[in-house]
């Protein structure tokens, strides 16, 4: 960030992971940014659920982000929650299926925040038929209560 912003070089403020993972695993609508063929970004609303440092995300493949997806797997992610606001930026993929024990918790979640106002509750077994996964390599977070104290910048592997 510009050094005018007076982000701290401390950690003190910093957001703990656990806030951020709690607020990933809660969230009811991300923003999907995606590469267009042109290059323009493609914005779209997603549901989601957050497993194990991954999200997990459905759609059908012939949807314009999916083949975004497909051609150009750099995605970013967006979610906010009060005045809590997350970033991902990592790389996408469809994935053949998922595995009995994720697909569960992934039905779980998306039961709990899409369940009782869409009526939307898939069953484990959609997952046995593939889905989206974002692996992150850069997570962003911060509270704008305390901005700029409070951002954080979390580094993955991916």
């Amino acid at each position: 960030m510009p050094k005018g912003y007076g982000v701290p070089k401390t950690e003190r403020g910093m957001m703990p992971w656990a806030t951020t993972r709690k607020m990933l695993e809660r969230a009811q609508s991300y923003w999907l940014v995606t590469i267009d063929a042109d290059g323009k970004p493609h914005l779209v609303g997603q549901w989601g659920a957050w497993i194990d440092e991954r999200w997990y995300f459905e759609g059908g493949e012939d949807t314009k982000w999916a083949r975004n997806v497909a051609r150009e797997p750099r995605i970013a992610v967006g979610a906010e929650s009060g005045t809590t606001a997350v970033m991902i930026e990592g790389r996408a993929e469809r994935v053949p299926t998922v595995d009995r024990p994720t697909a569960q918790r992934i039905t779980k979640q998306y039961g709990v925040k899409y369940g009782r106002t869409y009526k939307y509750r898939p069953k484990p077994e959609q997952w046995e038929k593939g889905g989206y996964v974002l692996t992150p390599a850069k997570v962003f977070a911060w509270d704008v209560r305390g901005f700029p104290r409070t951002v954080t910048r979390y580094q993955f592997g991916g």
